[in-house]
Formats: C-alpha cells, sequence, structure tokens
C-alpha cells in the first residue's frame, strides 16, 4: 500500500505541470493572419512520372484573394498563365490557396508573422514541394543583381525515352543584366565542365528571361523571376531536353534558410 501510495503522490504532483505544459505549447503554436504582399513561389517534384518545375509570382491581398502568374514544365509541356484564386486559414498555422484552373491547390504552413515559408501541391497525381520567399514590392533594376552568385540543384535530363537525373552547381558574376558563369554538372553520373554567358531580358519588373550559350554553342532558354531585394534569382528551363528549376543566391544576402528569430515567437 505504501509503495501505491508513493505512485499515486507522485503522479498527482507531476500532473499541474504536464498540464502547464500542455497549455504553453498550444499558446506557442498561434499565428498571425496571412501577411498580404507578393510571393516568389519555386516548386519542383513529380506529376504522373513526369518531371514538374513551376515558378510563380503570387500576390495576397487583405480581402483573402490571390492574383497570380505561373509558369510550369510538366515533362517536355511549357505553359504561361495568369490565375485567380482565394486562401483559407487551416488549423495550426497552415492555410489552403485554391486557385482556378489555371493554378493549382496549395497546402501551405505559415510563420509567426502570418508569412508563408514552405508548401506542397494538393492536386491529385502532385508530389511537389515549394518554397516561398517574400518579394518586397519595389522595382528590379540592372544594378540589384551586380555580383557574385552561386547555385545547386537537381534536375532530369531525356535520355533514351525516359527522364534520368542530374545534379548542377554553379557559380555567375552578373553586371547589369548580363552574366558569365561556370558550371558544373553530373548527368546520371556523367560529369561535365562548362562556361556560358548570357543576359536576362525584361518582361515586366522583376519577370523575364534568361538566355545563355555555353563554350560549345549550346543556347539554353529559362524562364526567370528575380528577387526585388536582389538576393538572387529563380528560374525554370522552357526547352531541350533538360529540365531544371532552381533558386540562385546572390553572396551577400541573407540566406534563404534562415529563420528571422521573432517567428519563433507566438
Amino acid at each position: 500500500m505504501r509503495f501505491l501510495l508513493s505512485w499515486s503522490t507522485l503522479l498527482a504532483s507531476l500532473l499541474p505541470t504536464t498540464l502547464v505544459h500542455a497549455q504553453s505549447l498550444q499558446g506557442s503554436s498561434s499565428c498571425a493572419a496571412p501577411a498580404p504582399g507578393d510571393y516568389l513561389i519555386v516548386g519542383e517534384g513529380h506529376r504522373a512520372e513526369q518531371p514538374l518545375g513551376r515558378l510563380q509570382l503570387e500576390t495576397w491581398l487583405p480581402n483573402g484573394s490571390v492574383l497570380g502568374k505561373r509558369f510550369l514544365r510538366v515533362g517536355r509541356i511549357y505553359s504561361e498563365t495568369d490565375y485567380a484564386g482565394r486562401w483559407e486559414l487551416d488549423a495550426g498555422c497552415g492555410l489552403t490557396v485554391t486557385r482556378d484552373a489555371a493554378g493549382s491547390t496549395s497546402k501551405v504552413l505559415l510563420t509567426a508573422q502570418g508569412k508563408p515559408r514552405f508548401g506542397l501541391s494538393d492536386r491529385a497525381g502532385d508530389v511537389v514541394t515549394e518554397r516561398w520567399i517574400p518579394q518586397p514590392e519595389r522595382r528590379c533594376e540592372p544594378e540589384d543583381m551586380d555580383g557574385t552568385l552561386l547555385s545547386v540543384q537537381t534536375g532530369h535530363t531525356m535520355t533514351a525515352s525516359s527522364w534520368r537525373p542530374n545534379a548542377v552547381i554553379q557559380k555567375e558574376s552578373w553586371t547589369g543584366w548580363s552574366m558569365v558563369g561556370l558550371a558544373v554538372s553530373s548527368y546520371d553520373g556523367a560529369g561535365e565542365v562548362a562556361a556560358y554567358q548570357g543576359q536576362f531580358t525584361q518582361d515586366q519588373n522583376c519577370i523575364g528571361r534568361i538566355r545563355q550559350q555555353d563554350d560549345r554553342g549550346v543556347i539554353y532558354a529559362y524562364a526567370a523571376i528575380l528577387r526585388s531585394d536582389g538576393g538572387g534569382y529563380a528560374y525554370l528551363q522552357t526547352q531541350g531536353d533538360d529540365l531544371t528549376v532552381a533558386l540562385v543566391e546572390k553572396l551577400g544576402s541573407p540566406p534563404l534558410a534562415a529563420v528571422d528569430p521573432t517567428s519563433l515567437n507566438p
């Protein structure tokens, strides 16, 4: 009996502490309302066994509506569309963005400030991750990109009627909207090193095209969205037997993976 009483006493003494801890965890999960603004979205994955790459520039309005521009490649098929939709809050700092037929539905996680950070495509048949980057409301100017940029990415190459994996690391030097660079690639295990040069052509503020040519004379075409804070850019390959979507970061810019310490507070 003394043994039983000791356990009862111990459990009773722990119970208030356990309840307080549970309550504090619940309180720490609170999030602010979704933050209106512009966001750069980089999506990568597969759709029905075809590789998929996607860029979006999306605006969240205070009334819950969204407007966006989408650049999509699934296998060899490339498309560009404007779309509209709405966001709706879920539990646990989550949110669902429902877009019209030109877009696709996303499940998104928010920071404590209500900013989207990561997402998943909710379309049937998709296995696609999304990375969301705030896009401050400002003009993209040529001098904003001046400097050295680096990237690492994986993609796919069509070989013998099937998509095979590739991986690339790049280093670029930008002056205005012109760049020179070096790419070190692995195509299904076969290595390649190529120097290249290219040019960004502006279509609409931060949205545009990049055309590059390597030292073998091969031409590459990309849809591109510059980060308005000057921290780099995202690109999607639009032609050929390679499909790559990537984030290129400028040296000296805050790393994209860095967490704002205030985002950890309720």
